[in-house]
């Protein structure tokens, strides 16, 4: 009943949005919302987005998923000293627990727990492990995740986008508490789903979306004004080898080129074949340089509130098949050598 309560009031709210959908900007005020590690793909596309001299991050909000929200505001705020933005505030957010439901009970067994793989800590500068990067030395700001989107999307109606690189959690209770801020919001970038390649964690259900998937289903039903989706189906042929680190190393100025060099150049000096994904880096190029995509399908999508399988959905959005891979490349290794035009 209570979904039912917000989608009306929101649908009734934002019933003057434009009828076709469309990619964002890349341009204009951001809430990064993510579960980023040490120079993780969350950190690399905050990275990226920092880099755009178009973009004016707003804030950064943690959720439980690869981190725990702790983990995840001691490495936001120690790549933002690196990146000298500490202007930038950052704020320590919720998460679910997939252990606490019937498909989450043999997590152990899962090709990729997250968080769940570690204890939480009991605080940000108390992690089970000591960050190869160090700790930082500044501190998260003394605020709730989704009080501080709502505030914010308030604060600038029209005017915020909203960057979803982790699990929906502080969204989703964002909407809930506040769902006067739908039709406020400018638009929102998930980093989820799975849609015609299998799932990351269970066979149907991408990462994001399985950590909790009722977020998931509520933020996508949520009839936002701009929706776009990036999938494993965009991400999956696009992967960091060494080529693109050498790329990336190559520019000895650039603030991430030790750090990068400190956690990854061991990983290329045993395994020089070693390759990985970049998931939500592709988020932040679509974002920033919407004319990469060269697949895309605008249709209504959403979450098994159960499991997190994408399934047809009562609100649309520009769900994004394939990128051009060589220009995402150029777009990832200029943004994080500060190679940027703009």
């Amino acid at each position: 009943m209570r979904k039912f309560i917000i989608l009306l009031a929101v649908a009734l709210a934002a019933c003057s949005a434009p009828a076709t959908l469309h990619l964002p900007p890349g341009a204009g005020k951001i809430i990064i919302d993510e579960d980023p590690g040490e120079l993780n793909d969350d950190a690399l596309a905050t990275a990226m987005l920092l880099d755009s001299s178009r973009v004016e991050v707003l804030g950064i909000t943690t959720v439980g998923g690869n981190t725990w929200p702790e983990e995840g505001a001691a490495y936001a705020l120690r790549l933002l000293e690196l990146l000298g933005r500490t202007d930038i505030p950052v704020i320590r957010g919720a998460t679910a627990d997939p252990r606490t439901r019937p498909d989450g009970k043999n997590y152990r067994s899962l090709p990729y727990a997250g968080a769940l793989a570690r204890p939480r800590p009991l605080g940000y500068r108390n992690l089970s492990e000591t960050p190869r990067l160090g700790y930082p030395t500044t501190e998260p700001r003394d605020a709730t995740a989704s009080e501080f989107i709502a505030d914010q999307v308030k604060s600038n109606p029209h005017q915020v986008t909203i960057l979803a690189l982790g699990p929906a959690t502080n969204l989703a209770r964002a909407i809930e508490d506040h769902p006067e801020i739908v039709p406020l919001v400018k638009g929102v970038v998930f980093m989820g789903g799975a849609f015609d390649v299998p799932g990351s964690v269970t066979k149907n259900a991408e990462f994001n979306w399985w950590w909790d998937p009722r977020a998931a289903e509520i933020a996508l039903d949520a009839p936002f004004r701009e929706k776009t989706v990036i999938p494993l189906d965009a991400c999956q042929e696009l992967l960091y080898d060494k080529e693109i680190y050498d790329r990336l190393v190559a520019a000895p100025a650039a603030p991430l080129s030790k750090p990068l060099r400190n956690l990854h150049g061991s990983i290329f000096a045993g395994d020089p074949a070693y390759s990985m994904p970049v998931w939500d880096t592709v988020a932040a190029a679509v974002f920033l340089q919407p004319d990469i995509v060269t697949d895309t399908s605008d249709r209504p999508v959403s979450a098994e509130p159960a499991t997190g399988k994408a399934v047809q959905g009562v609100s649309p959005a520009h769900v994004v098949s394939h990128v051009d891979a060589a220009r995402f490349w150029d777009i990832y290794v200029d943004r994080l050598t500060g190679g940027r035009t703009s």
